[in-house]
């Protein structure tokens, strides 16, 4: 008998284990990969963003990736997006554990990293409070005095490399309203805490990249000690020296004198609320500084997005200027002609669709089984609403590869439409659910005034080369960091619409 019994257990077991190995997942199915390896040497490095969309026209707009140890699912349409990470957010806002990026080099102070915990929650009630639609509306002066400075700047710099020139505004904008800086137009000091901040958003990009660290694939490595493990000894003195900027950056800040009516700058606004929220003044300082580096780049992108298209398409320029003329007339732009311009608004709103600049989104975490149809999402699943596939749909918008603003109006062009509205209440490109940009308001402010300020002072035209020659823009190149991404480099000419353009713009 106990043979038989032996033989009998050994079956059972033997027939578990063919159930386990065999039996159907309850994943979406998505590209075939390799044993062992999944799909990680078909997961590229650069324009991750177009090999998603390339396979969503293979696999539909729900698909899953495996790499060793992880399983990654792609919601690459608005409905899913919209089913998973906006009406199910709960158990879909955690964030994949970045290990040397985050908990190493940042200490786990990257609000746009860490899980949504207690802190998160804190951290987000100050950003909140800072950058509320009304809170925003406060730096609409600071955000038009510098589009008029970049304006100035192009007068005075024909010729002038553009994206440079955009990062300056849109890193001197958020300077100035987080820290209350000066102009990085007119103040040469200002330079120095750029070049800073640059340098540590590079370190953290680097990090972030996938194997760049063995660490990531191997957590256990993070216990070693210092002298036997260098990348930790870096990422340890990293910290201590970002920590040491921020938190000095955020007290100069928040010592800076308010006068009249002068919108308060973040730091003292945070002051004032943080310990309300229960929010340390290391956690202020690092949320300052993420909001920097989240704001910096991703605005001066999109403006540069938008030069792209004014050369592509003129007959949206045109029809641009024309609203313009008829709202503004000689007088420089300000947010408060925003309900007047349905067509800029719409321009705006086509540019984050066009060229959204983090393309991919970033990528959440199933903190717990997420059911989705006929599908499960597993706990531990990285999550990936790919933004640019939802914005370039077809089925909902049409000849998505054309920038075209008449998209986001009504039929009599004067009311604004959302063409996702079924799905989300927001531009796609700042996210979902609980991860939703913070700083969205803001943002947009910030691209309204800037690009109108742009199309209200020059007509922009295509560069020649020195035969004469018309230089097209590459419209599909880019300058791919991993999370973000811009169009590849391309010069153009601002030629001024009025001859008294420099007497009505701000100094520099």
């Amino acid at each position: 008998m106990m043979p038989s019994v032996s033989l009998l257990v050994l079956v059972v077991l033997a027939l578990l284990v063919v159930y386990r190995v065999l039996r159907p997942s309850r994943l979406p199915p998505g590209p075939p990969g390799l044993p062992l390896l999944g799909n990680v040497l078909d997961i590229p490095l650069k324009g991750l963003f177009l090999k998603l969309d390339e396979w969503k026209r293979t696999n539909g707009g729900v698909f899953s990736l495996s790499a060793p140890g992880q399983k990654i699912v792609v919601l690459a349409d608005a409905k899913s997006a919209a089913d998973v990470l906006d009406k199910m957010s709960a158990p879909t806002s955690g964030r994949p554990r970045y290990i040397m990026m985050n908990e190493i080099m940042a200490g786990n102070l990257t609000i746009t990293g860490i899980p949504a915990n207690e802190r998160w929650k804190r951290c987000r009630r100050i950003i909140h409070e800072g950058f509320n639609a009304r809170a925003s509306e406060g730096y609409a002066a600071i955000q038009e005095e510098e589009s008029g400075r970049l304006c100035r700047y192009l007068l005075q710099n024909p010729g002038c490399d553009l994206y440079p020139a955009l990062e300056r505004t849109s890193c001197g904008v958020i300077l100035r309203a987080l820290y209350d800086a000066p102009s990085l137009f007119t103040s040469p000091t200002g330079e120095e805490k750029v070049q800073k901040l640059a340098e540590q958003m590079d370190a953290f990009m680097k990090a972030a990249m996938p194997l760049a660290y063995m660490v990531e694939m191997f957590p256990v490595l993070k216990y070693l000690p210092r002298w036997m493990a260098p990348f930790k000894a870096y990422g340890e003195d990293f910290f201590k020296d970002s920590n040491a900027y921020l938190e000095n950056l955020y007290q100069e800040g928040c010592s800076t004198k308010q006068e009249g009516g002068k919108a308060k700058g973040f730091a003292v606004a945070s002051e004032e609320a943080r310990d309300h929220f229960g929010v340390t003044t290391q956690e202020a300082a690092w949320v300052s500084g993420v909001l920097y580096a989240a704001g910096s780049e991703t605005s001066a992108a999109a403006v540069q997005s938008l030069c792209m298209a004014m050369l592509l398409y003129p007959e949206v320029q045109k029809k641009a200027k024309a609203e313009i003329d008829a709202v503004l007339g000689p007088h420089a732009p300000t947010l408060a002609d925003r309900p007047n311009m349905p067509y800029m608004h719409a321009i705006v709103k086509e540019t984050l669709r066009w060229r959204p600049p983090l393309p991919t989104g970033f990528p959440h975490l199933a903190t717990e089984n997420v059911d989705y149809g006929d599908y499960t999402i597993p706990k531990g699943t990285i999550v990936i609403g790919s933004i640019w596939s939802i914005n370039h749909d077809a089925p909902t918008f049409g000849d998505p590869s054309v920038f075209r603003p008449e998209r986001f109006l009504s039929s009599d062009g004067k009311t604004l439409s959302t063409p996702l509205s079924n799905y989300h209440d927001d531009d796609i490109a700042y996210g979902h659910g609980r991860r939703l940009c913070p700083g969205r308001y803001f943002a947009n402010n910030m691209l309204f005034v800037e690009m109108t300020y742009l199309l209200w002072a020059f007509d922009i035209l295509h560069a020649k080369d020195e035969y004469g020659r018309t230089i097209d823009p590459p419209n599909c190149q880019f300058v791919d960091r991993g999370l973000t991404c811009r169009p590849a480099d391309f010069p153009c000419v601002f030629q001024p619409r009025q001859s008294t353009l420099a007497d009505v713009l701000p100094p520099i």
